[in-house]
């Protein structure tokens, strides 16, 4: 039975993270699982200071704990089942569950917690690096979801030549977008560590370092559902061996209720069927719980030692040898994100958003925003632009660091501003036939004006919303010759995009397609105007001759 609720329950994450992309509707929670995670729920509050919606969603999984106990990790946890699914694929040999200093290795998932929970106090977020959610989400989004689109082309690759055989016009046409993430393999080795902790004991990770585990066993023990014992027992020894997470001690009839998952595989092993999970004692005098509240090994020394290690490192982070590179880059958020300090505090790196971006823009950064920016999402605007018919991205947050907004609101959710870099652009500095970026320009904020006596692109900023097609269809190789810049950007904590923008004067408005501009085979020279007043520009009535082009 828990074997058939754990397959379930990593089938209904998968499916829900297949599903997260730009037709995702509304009504469904893409992010559910993220939402329901008490500890990401918890840090996000505690760093941003305010209470957070979707984070809410998290009160079902504790009261759940309060009445049955630490079920979560057992039957509804994807990473736990992937772990449980794959230790008889890797490790034949079944490992002892016994480790030296076992109890010193049991408070480190505690200490973790408490580390975690103290840096979020002073504002800086680091549950999502141990967090088993954030982690399989990562792996799913940066590994494995670009490892099985690279296998569905190369499998349609093969069988091209046969669909065109059969006249199946569409399948021998079919080909799906191939996703690119920085810092993949990097994410395939943390992933590849946690499996290969199985190698020491069953569980490693869940026994000994998850600080979700950590948090659901300081609620667990009050729990109304525990392990009792009757008086068949005749002490075999076989349920101790057979626990997974090494909860039963040497006496069978004793346990340590934080560390129980309620997998109930001692009941299953044993041969007496003395064992049960109820709600309240048997009536029957013999019977005891196999497991009084057994407080958590975890010294006050402990405490303050993980407590003020949380405070060392919130301190610390800002004062990394990468901070200096902090201002070497200009980061472009996406649409919709939270001003900068509210989003590196509220963003948990699940790296949702940047599953589900249409385009592939959204990339996770390294070092570019610092130790506390580390996995956030960035717009890698040379790579691809921003789809400017997609919101996706603010409806998969779950902690709502990037807002979910319409299409209309996130549109005018200016990200940066495009910037030509003349010495690079092919009609500023070689005076080259080339109108890429005003052709593809959505808002047609790009187009060219008279500049002593030639024609030159030039950007209004009124009308640029950064979405960065103009920087990504730029044909010079490498650096772009017009690039997206963070200056004038817009980011909102709460209120309507639209109306900042009605008052800053910026207009987003598509471009209609009518742009007539025709080179000439006399190159993009201005034809001398004796009549014309100095300095006036071709749209002004008031002017006779014309740039060739301009109608």
């Amino acid at each position: 039975m828990r074997t058939f609720v754990q397959a379930f329950s990593l089938f209904l994450f998968s499916a829900l993270f297949i599903l997260a992309t730009y037709k995702l509707p509304d009504w469904l929670p893409a992010d559910v699982y993220l939402r329901l995670d008490p500890l990401l729920g918890l840090t996000a509050i505690l760093t941003g200071k305010e209470i957070i919606s979707r984070a809410l969603w998290s009160l079902i999984i504790i009261g759940a704990t309060l009445a049955i106990g630490k079920f979560f990790c057992s039957y509804v946890c994807p990473l736990g089942a992937v772990i449980d699914f794959l230790n008889p694929l890797f490790f034949h040999k079944r490992s002892s569950g016994e480790l030296k200093n076992e109890a010193s290795f049991r408070k480190i998932k505690f200490f973790l917690l408490i580390l975690f929970l103290s840096a979020a106090l002073v504002g800086l977020s680091l549950s999502y690096l141990m967090d088993p959610l954030p982690l399989l989400t990562r792996f799913y989004t940066f590994f494995l979801y670009p490892l099985i689109i690279t296998l569905i082309n190369l499998i349609l690759d093969i069988l091209r030549p046969l669909f065109q055989a059969l006249g199946w016009i569409g399948l021998s046409h079919l080909s799906y977008p191939q996703p690119v993430y920085y810092m993949s393999f990097i994410t395939f080795l943390i992933f590849a560590g946690i499996i290969a902790l199985n190698r020491f004991a069953p569980r490693f990770w869940c026994r000994y370092l998850c600080p979700l585990g950590a948090f659901l066993g300081f609620v667990s023990p009050l729990g109304l559902f525990k392990r009792r014992v009757n008086q068949d027992c005749n002490e075999c020894q076989k349920c101790q061996k057979a626990c997974p997470m090494g909860a039963i001690g040497q006496d069978p009839k004793r346990m340590r209720l934080p560390e129980c998952i309620q997998c109930q595989t001692c009941a299953d092993v044993c041969p007496k069927g003395a064992i049960t999970f109820s709600a309240f004692p048997s009536s029957d005098r013999a019977s005891n719980v196999g497991g009084e509240f057994s407080p958590i090994d975890f010294s006050r020394r402990g405490f303050l030692y993980s407590f003020t290690g949380g405070l060392a490192v919130a301190f610390l982070a800002g004062r990394t040898p990468f901070t200096p590179l902090q201002s070497k880059h200009q980061l472009i958020r996406a649409p919709g994100a939270l001003p900068e300090a509210e989003f590196l505090k509220t963003c948990i790196r699940c790296g949702e958003c940047m599953k589900s971006c249409l385009t592939n823009t959204l990339q996770p950064c390294l070092w570019e925003s610092g130790l506390p920016g580390f996995w956030t999402p960035k717009m890698d605007l040379r790579f691809a632009p921003c789809e400017q018919n997609c919101n996706v991205c603010g409806k998969v947050c779950p902690t709502q660091a990037i807002r979910s907004l319409s299409l209309e609101e996130k549109n005018h959710a200016k990200v940066g501003t495009a910037v030509l870099r003349k010495e690079l652009c092919l009609v500023w500095a070689q005076d080259k036939l080339c109108l890429i970026c005003d052709e593809i320009c959505p808002y047609n904020a790009i187009v060219f004006r008279p500049v002593e006596g030639y024609r030159r692109p030039v950007v209004i900023v009124s009308k640029c919303n950064g979405c960065g097609f103009c920087e990504q269809r730029c044909p010079i190789e490498g650096e772009s010759a017009i690039v997206v810049v963070p200056s004038g950007e817009i980011r909102l904590k709460e209120g309507s995009y639209i109306q900042q923008a009605k008052k800053l004067q910026l207009e987003f408005k598509p471009d209609p397609g009518d742009d007539k501009f025709i080179l000439e085979k006399s190159g993009l020279k201005v034809e001398e105007m004796k009549d014309r007043p100095e300095g006036m520009l071709p749209e002004e009535k008031a002017i006779s001759p014309k740039p060739k082009g301009f109608l």
